[in-house]
């Protein structure tokens, strides 16, 4: 990646990482106030998450497919603010609009999402109805904050979400010193200020993220001023690409109405078809929670890296300098490949000991329960980050045509699988089936995805290399995987801790954050001996830089990946 690129991927990483160590806080503290599995868990996640559902429909429908290209050719206009002064109107005008509709619909929504008894139904649209304004406010993050980005300041942009976590987390430490664990609380225990503590911090939180964000905006000399209109902002040019990424976002949510309807359903079914209790079952809350510490190295490396090399590209393609985009697609591929590869080994080998790190607050039991899905869903993450990377590509040729029809085949194939899988697994196991049939179905759509991009590029990505940096990445995932299996029961014995799978176990958080350490040493010591033994182009120089200081020479012609910097012609 180019030293512009490099440097606002490590501010955006930078601020990602706070980002998720102070939301890790706050999930821990919700842990901690409302558990992860039963009536309250369940309920706020699928009330907190149905606005964010909404919200991803009209930013992958208007702003995140199309606005970082808008703003790039508006910035060299000479009114440049004056038509981005429209712009954030336009958004505001709309972000209103369709948070005062959602606000209508609440009921209506719920009942879409949710499928279980008449309590969690209750729950849930209390819930929601407290968190829709975050509709409004995440959708001005995004505009200010793409705007910001296309002006090269990164720096609020991306750690106002700090503010947004801390805030939060002080409404949740002042309900937990109030009124203490309430997982297993009744519907009638919810009233108004335990519901402002919860789920209004964290609305205001958002808010602060938002609002934040006019500051550096002024510093930089964009001063905002209502002004209405759509003339100039480049609204007619937006349509096409606005409708496939409308679309692409509408499959995504169809596909997630049917995991979350399954998901909020599990409990109830398993208590009346396999007479376990709720709490002893992996639901909602318990998928969100794998889901959330799955997420923490997409959003740190392959978010940073697609939010800091989009403008590139984007600029690059405008120009018409193909070259210089196919070899940023290309290198931010490899790169994130063999860093998302390592991230599946760390949750493929150890799920369980990572759960009770990053959450002290729950149980083995509650760990064991989250563990399942979070193996499974580690198998799409090089994937998934890559269909961001690739994505984000065609948006900057203003394609939304291409992308649509992976996320058709993908989405379709997930909910085949899905529904295939309830008809044949105990509900007890429904969350691992979620998860299951998200990596699989990316995994089997994947390779269309590279077809189509090769199509962009005139039949030329850099394949051979990218082709040679993913197949060494998995091979070495292979490797270090195995070994990691092989230590992972001595590890616990040394440190005198017990997992048994669906029965519990003991192991404390001190006891859990030591095998996490552990086994993370050996893991990345197979990985990167593996990647080195391969010759992995990506690898080679900072291994000679650290060879060097110890006098050895490693010689760079052995790696044929190695030869030549220049795009080549390959199979994908």
């Amino acid at each position: 990646m180019s030293s512009s690129v490099g440097h606002n991927s490590l501010v955006m990483a930078a601020g990602t990482a706070a980002s998720r160590v102070t939301g890790q806080i706050r999930t821990i503290l919700l842990a901690a106030a409302l558990g992860t599995t039963g009536l309250a868990a369940n309920a706020y996640q699928a009330g907190s998450t149905i606005p964010q559902v909404i919200f991803t429909l009209v930013s992958g429908g208007i702003f995140n497919a199309v606005l970082v290209p808008q703003i790039v050719r508006t910035m060299k206009a000479k009114d440049a603010e004056d038509r981005l002064n429209k712009l954030i109107t336009f958004a505001i005008v709309l972000l209103a609009g369709v948070t005062a509709l959602v606000t209508l619909l609440t009921p209506l929504l719920v009942r879409l999402y949710v499928h279980a008894g008449p309590d969690m139904m209750a729950l849930s649209t209390s819930f929601t109805f407290w968190c829709v304004p975050q509709i409004f406010f995440y959708g001005l993050y995004t505009v200010i904050g793409q705007i910001l980005a296309a002006k090269d300041h990164f720096g609020t942009y991306a750690w106002s979400s700090v503010g947004a976590n801390v805030i939060s987390c002080i409404g949740f430490a002042a309900f937990i010193a109030l009124f203490g664990r309430a997982n297993e609380r009744p519907l009638g225990y919810w009233t108004a200020d335990k519901m402002a503590l919860t789920a209004g911090t964290w609305t205001l939180g958002v808010a602060f993220q938002a609002l934040i964000l006019f500051v550096p905006l002024f510093r930089i000399g964009i001063h905002y001023r209502p002004s209405w209109g759509i003339r100039g902002i480049g609204l007619r040019s937006m349509g096409s690409v606005a409708g496939w990424s409308l679309g692409i976002v509408l499959m995504g949510q169809a596909s997630n109405i049917v995991n979350t309807r399954i998901l909020t359903s599990a409990p109830e079914k398993a208590a009346a078809v396999q007479h376990l209790s709720q709490f002893d079952i992996a639901g909602n809350a318990s998928y969100q929670n794998a889901y959330t510490i799955y997420i923490l190295p997409y959003s740190l490396i392959a978010v940073s890296v697609a939010t800091a090399v989009f403008p590139k590209i984007a600029q690059a393609v405008a120009d018409h300098n193909i070259d210089s985009a196919r070899a940023d697609l290309s290198q931010s591929l490899r790169n994130v490949w063999l860093l998302m590869c390592f991230f599946t080994v760390v949750f493929v080998v150890m799920p369980t000991p990572i759960a009770l790190a990053l959450l002290p607050s729950i149980s083995i039991k509650e760990a064991i329960l989250i563990s399942g899905p979070m193996s499974l869903l580690a198998l799409s993450l090089p994937i998934s980050s890559s269909y961001l990377l690739i994505q984000r590509t065609f948006y900057a040729f203003e394609d939304g045509y291409h992308p649509f029809l992976f996320v058709v085949l993908q989405n379709v194939l997930q909910i085949i699988i899905a529904f295939a899988g309830t008809l044949l697994i105990q509900p007890a196991n429904w969350a691992s089936l979620m998860a299951f049939s998200n990596s699989i179905s990316y995994i089997l759509a994947f390779p269309l995805l590279l077809v189509m991009i090769r199509k962009r590029f005139n039949g030329n990505i850099d394949g051979r290399r990218v082709t040679a940096s993913f197949t060494k990445a998995i091979v070495a995932s292979l490797v270090a995987i195995a070994g990691g299996y092989l230590l992972i029961q001595p590890t616990y014995g040394i440190l005198g801790a017990t997992v048994k799978a669906g029965k519990g176990g003991h192991m404390n958080w001190f006891q859990a954050v030591g095998v996490c350490c552990i086994l993370a040493i050996v893991v990345l010591v197979l990985y990167l001996g593996m990647l080195w033994l391969l010759r992995t182009y990506e690898l080679m120089p900072i291994a000679r830089r650290l060879a060097g200081r110890f006098g050895i020479k490693i010689s760079a012609h052995n790696s044929k990946d190695a030869q030549s910097s220049t795009p080549r012609h390959g199979i994908s």
